[in-house]
This record gives C-alpha cells, structure tokens and sequence, in this order.
C-alpha cells in the first residue's frame, strides 16, 4: 500500500465512523497535524511510530510487504526445515513414528502437516505445526484444527489406529513470537502444556491433553560456540 492508498484508507474510516482528524489525534496520542499529513499521503514525513499510531487509531492494521525478495524466502525455508528437523528428532528420540510433510485432501479441504507422529504403545496422533514466525493467528489456529480434525483419517491410510490427537505447536524462540503469544491468551490457552511439561509428556505420553506448545530455538548450522568470537587467550605451549 503506497502513501496514497493508506491515506485514503484512514480517511475513509475516519468518516464511516463520524470522526474528526482531531478525534484520530487524540485517541492515538499525536498532533493533528501528523493525521492531517497522513491522510494527505505525505507520511514519509512521519516516523514510522507515529503513521501505525494513526493508523491504528483508525482501526486499519499495518503489515509490511517485503516484495519480491527470494533470499528472504530462501532463508525462511531453511529456518523452518531446521527447525522441524530437530523436532522430528526429539520425536523419534522419544518413541514416537515421525512422517513429515504430510499432505491431505479430504471433504474440499487440502493442505499439510509439518510434522504427523504417531506413538504406537499408547495410540496417540500428534499433529505438529512448526512455525518461525507468528503473523496471523487467526489464521494459524484455524489452520491446525483442520487438520487435527482431519488427521485420524490421514492416519489410518498409514496404518496408524489412532485413539487420540492432540495438536502441537512448535514456535521458534524469539521477542515477536513471545509477544503474539502474549497478545492473544485466550486464543492459546488450549495448549495447556507448555516448557518443560510439554517435553515430559512427549516422553510419557497420556491422553487428555489439549495441546503442546513448545518455544524451541533455532540450532546452529555450525556446531562451533558463538561466544568464543572475537579476542581469544592463547596459551603457550611448552617446548
């Protein structure tokens, strides 16, 4: 969206709702000269702060658009296979049957889970949803109680009898992550089993459990100590 377009937009709601541009000013705390610069598509005269401010006051939400930039896309790929990798791992570690990359189509519905796991001793189906970065959660919880809907079905063409499904969120550690978490409560509050309780219960696996969320961070590519970077002792060998 170019500053014209959000300029028009704010103005636009601004109006549905019978505001004043002071009205907007007020209620996001800047001068109504900033509104009055925005609505008019000059907000690269503004700090970012204040044109979300506004823009919020407004009830617009505003995104940002990367564009066309494959190296971004590249290096979310390879975040999000590295990440589910280590989670297969402490899967298969734990007793669990790993399938990723699992694709569905049932009843118009399509799509894929990161990660399926099955637990053949107590007959419990995890569904896994791996995420490095939380942007609509809406859309994320939507998401996943399709396919947890949708898995034992998946399930059994695998040969899995599953008596139980529980879905898992696995969210890299990060500030934004933590925030969005913290922002919508309410909306996680399924996956009651979190941290450390998570990790135990993916060893020991019991039924009646509404949900696993885990904050994992990103393994190093390289297996080499990121602190040790910069000035180093040596010590010198003795002849």
């Amino acid at each position: 969206m170019d500053d014209q377009r959000l300029g028009a937009a704010i103005r636009s709601l601004r109006h549905a709702r019978g505001w004043r541009q002071a009205d907007i000013a007020r209620r996001a705390g800047v001068s109504r000269t900033s509104v009055w610069l925005v609505e008019r598509g000059q907000a690269e005269r503004l700090t970012i702060r204040t044109v979300r401010r506004v823009a919020s006051a407004a009830g617009l939400f505003l995104g940002w658009d990367t564009g066309p930039a494959p190296q971004l896309g590249r290096a979310r790929d390879a975040d999000h296979a590295t990440l589910a990798e280590a989670t297969a791992r402490q899967l298969a570690g734990a007793g669990w049957e790993v399938r990723p990359e699992v694709t569905f189509s049932r009843y118009g519905e399509r799509g894929r889970v990161d990660l399926l796991a099955y637990h053949p001793d107590v007959r419990i189906l995890m569904v896994v949803e791996v995420k490095t970065l939380i942007v609509d959660v809406q859309h994320l919880l939507g998401g996943l109680d399709v396919k947890v809907r949708l898995a034992p079905s998946v399930a059994r063409e695998l040969g899995w009898a599953a008596r139980a499904v529980v879905p898992a969120l696995v969210v890299a550690e990060g500030t934004t992550n933590r925030r969005r978490l913290s922002e919508h409560p309410i909306l996680f509050a399924r996956f009651a089993l979190r941290g450390w309780s998570a990790t135990r219960w993916i060893r020991f696996p019991v039924t009646g459990v509404s949900g696993l969320l885990l904050l994992a961070k990103l393994p190093v590519a390289n297996h080499s100590d990121l602190r040790r970077a910069g000035r180093q002792r040596v010590r010198r060998t003795r002849s």
